[in-house]
């Protein structure tokens, strides 16, 4: 990153905010744009996790099939891999008509990027990144977490860590116990001002990989709030990830 960065100052203040019990969009749904990312190669899995089936459909399909009905006249942008964007194309296209293809990125990043940018030529202002491997994001998390964004830069879904965590050093040793209230799992979506978004990258260091967007505004002094999610929300990483989440959708018998 340039050390030419936004004094925190510059930003209003971001706090953690609880859900709504009956959350109403305050950003239009001409300027929100989802981005849904899917060009991993799914190493830790060993194959493509996205897929696989939960009953009838993919879990690429039933992650978008979530953030659709959390805003359905959003712009979907879906994110692949250079060579599968012909096979999810054929296959998501028919369900999800809103749906523009994009290819991907080697990196997490460059896809995110990839997505947004596409995103903003369409006219969209806001943005709500997800991954595709989050299969049963619940639409009023959805709802919830894009109404956060509104008065911030940028707006997580998250969740509170119920394990005690320890930090060790490099030979495995505890050093100390962290104070679990002040931490936070980060899910998806992560929604962002599109503008804020472009504005951070124009002085990023590309050479730096960071694991989400909300990290990189965080590096460059911007705030960004904290929403929990109200129910549950797993990633499909591994194979046990993907039994987890049949078992939750009563897929197993």
């Amino acid at each position: 990153m340039s050390s030419h960065t936004p004094s925190r100052s510059d930003h209003p203040r971001a706090s953690e905010s609880p859900d709504s019990e009956n959350p109403k969009l305050k950003t239009q749904n001409s300027k929100l744009a989802f981005v849904c990312v899917g060009a991993g190669r799914g190493v830790r899995f060993g194959g493509d996790k996205l897929a696989e089936t939960l009953g009838s459909r993919t879990v690429f399909a039933t992650a978008l099939g979530a953030l659709a009905r959390a805003v359905p006249d959003a712009l979907m942008v879906v994110v692949v891999g250079d060579a599968m964007l012909g096979f999810w194309r054929e296959r998501l296209s028919p369900e999800f008509p809103q749906a523009r293809f994009v290819s991907g990125g080697d990196r997490r990043q460059d896809s995110v990027r990839a997505g947004v940018l596409y995103a903003a030529q369409a006219g969209a202002e806001v943005v709500a990144v997800h991954d595709a491997a989050r299969p049963l994001v619940n639409p009023l998390d959805v709802e919830a977490v894009i109404n956060a964004v509104d008065g911030v830069a940028g707006a997580i879904l998250s969740a509170r860590i119920s394990d005690t965590v320890k930090r060790v050093d490099g030979n495995g040793m505890v050093i100390d116990t962290l104070f679990r209230d002040k931490l936070r799992s980060a899910l998806t979506p992560q929604v962002f001002q599109i503008a804020t978004l472009i504005e951070v990258w124009q002085r990023a260091d590309f050479k730096r990989v960071w694991t989400d967007e909300a990290t990189l505004l965080e590096s460059a002094g911007v705030p960004v709030r904290s929403v929990l999610a109200r129910h549950p929300n797993p990633k499909v990483t591994t194979e046990a990830d993907l039994q987890v989440v049949q078992a939750m959708m009563g897929l197993v018998p």
